[in-house]
């Protein structure tokens, strides 16, 4: 249950005057209070709690706070809750009384499952812009769009293994929970066991002891075999990496280099505040992400009339969104880019702007490219994939390149196509306007260096989303206070 804070007195706390003393005019957490209203957070989390019902809850202005500390100083639940206790000038920023109690940090815990969703962050942030459009710091009608890997909280395994931990979970549990069941088990398949072989096991595991654990009352036992159930059922298993987080997939930083987790998809002005967010697997290509980003962007009140980005963002798609929609884009073409983009490529496949190559379904990149030109004008790109990672991949004969005996995959460049665009790319006023993309990556290692962007606080996409946009908010309301200080350093 919310409480009515209008019905609640004003603290009379003998200790105020210590925050005149402690809390100097210069301190950060002093001038973010100064500078932001963050009253619009209780009602728009209201909806979120019982009117009428429950305990009284923590005011959610304080556990926003909370939060946005906790990315302030990249700090764990606890060492905020801690450091929180004894440090005036979070107290002051939290708006408590200087001998005030803090919370338990398992409140945090509760406050980020139960209370925040991925429309109440969009809110949020568009709040915050509206903040900073309110105060004359944005007069730019650019994005700067760019993406940064983060660093999945848990360890990838194979397919097999993923599916071998989760079987021997199962089992584990009928051990503590049923034991009796255990008669049932299925002799299991060797350590050298293929992928099809530990397949057909657990599903013969679940076959015999499923009736048994769905007339049980075993509420954990019953969710962790609907769970396997379904993974196996709906063939999501083959995309999964890790049983610990089933959301974060491998991508590339470079042809040879690769990272397992997620990406942070971002649209920021040219004054350095961020105007969209969007997290997904490490796989995700950065081209889908533009129209997104754009949509964002202008929904948040920015008017956009100019979107700068590397070139991955140039595509036939994105180059359409922005004509209908009024914008110009700023991105230089990759001669290879170019003749993905002019070609309608099958699902599941992207070209990897940072390999320089296409990426197949299963995340795999191919392992050359070779180029010819033919006698009509016509540009021809052949990329050839590993013929042994095909035989052994999860997805071999679900796409195109399992069924190809050559394992490659061919594009046509129309040589007509792309020469008002290179055009345009060669121009002065192109060359000028490229010169503002740097801001983005800088911008991109604050967030990963500053304020713990680099590896997930936790696991699962959700998570994820949370630690991008608080951490988003951090570096928006340093950067809007940073604008608003007359006498900067």
């Amino acid at each position: 249950m919310l409480r009515d804070n209008s019905q609640i007195k004003m603290s009379l706390s003998p200790y105020q005057g210590l925050y005149d003393i402690v809390v100097s005019e210069e301190h950060i957490l002093r001038k973010i209070k100064e500078s932001i209203d963050f009253s619009f957070v209780n009602p728009m989390l209201r909806k979120q709690y019982c009117e009428n019902f429950g305990r009284p809850a923590k005011e959610p202005e304080m556990m926003f706070k909370l939060m946005f500390l906790k990315k302030v100083y990249d700090l764990s639940d606890e060492k905020l809750i801690s450091s929180a206790q004894t440090d005036m000038a979070y107290k002051y920023f939290l708006n408590l009384d200087p001998e005030a109690e803090m919370i338990d940090p398992s409140l945090l815990t509760k406050f980020r499952k139960t209370r925040i969703t991925e429309d109440i962050l969009d809110e949020m942030l568009r709040e915050m812009i509206r903040q900073a459009i309110e105060k004359g710091l944005i007069k730019s009608t650019a994005i700067i769009v760019d993406s940064t890997h983060t660093t999945a909280n848990a360890r990838p395994k194979t397919v097999t293994q993923v599916l071998r931990d989760l079987s021997k979970q199962l089992r584990r549990e009928i051990y503590r929970e049923m034991i009796e069941l255990s008669e049932k088990f299925p002799e299991k398949p060797s350590e050298t066991a293929e992928l099809a072989d530990e397949i057909q096991y657990t599903y013969q595991l679940l076959e015999n002891i499923g009736e048994d654990i769905l007339q049980s009352e075993k509420t954990g036992l019953i969710e962790l075999y609907e769970r396997i159930k379904e993974l196996l059922d709906t063939d999501r298993i083959r995309e999964i990496r890790s049983k610990a987080d089933e959301d974060a997939r491998f991508g590339h930083k470079t042809a040879t280099s690769t990272f397992f987790g997620y990406k942070n998809h971002l649209a920021m002005t040219e004054e350095r505040i961020i105007t969209g967010v969007k997290v997904t697997h490490g796989g995700e290509p950065d081209c889908t992400q533009l129209p997104v980003l754009l949509e964002k962007a202008i929904n948040n009140g920015v008017a956009v009339k100019e979107a700068i980005g590397d070139m991955a963002y140039v595509s036939k798609d994105n180059l359409d969104v922005c004509e209908e929609k009024g914008v110009t884009l700023y991105a230089r073409t990759n001669s290879a880019v170019a003749a993905a983009a002019a070609t309608s490529l099958d699902e599941g496949f992207s070209f990897n702007k940072d390999a320089g190559l296409l990426q197949c379904p299963a995340g795999e990149l191919a392992m050359r490219v070779e180029k010819r030109t033919a006698e009509n004008g016509n540009t021809y790109l052949n990329y050839f994939f590993s013929k042994k990672k095909c035989q052994k991949c999860p997805m071999c004969g679900q796409c195109r390149m399992g069924k190809s005996k050559g394992k490659c995959y061919n594009i046509t460049q129309p040589s007509e196509k792309n020469r008002q665009r290179l055009s345009f790319e060669n121009s002065d006023a192109f060359r000028e306007r490229m010169k503002v993309r740097h801001r983005i990556e800088e911008k991109n290692g604050e967030m990963k260096v500053t304020h713990g962007l680099g590896r997930a606080d936790s696991v699962g996409l959700a998570s994820m989303r949370l630690q991008t946009y608080f951490t988003a908010f951090v570096v928006n309301v340093k950067r809007i206070v940073k604008l608003m200080d007359p006498n900067p350093a």
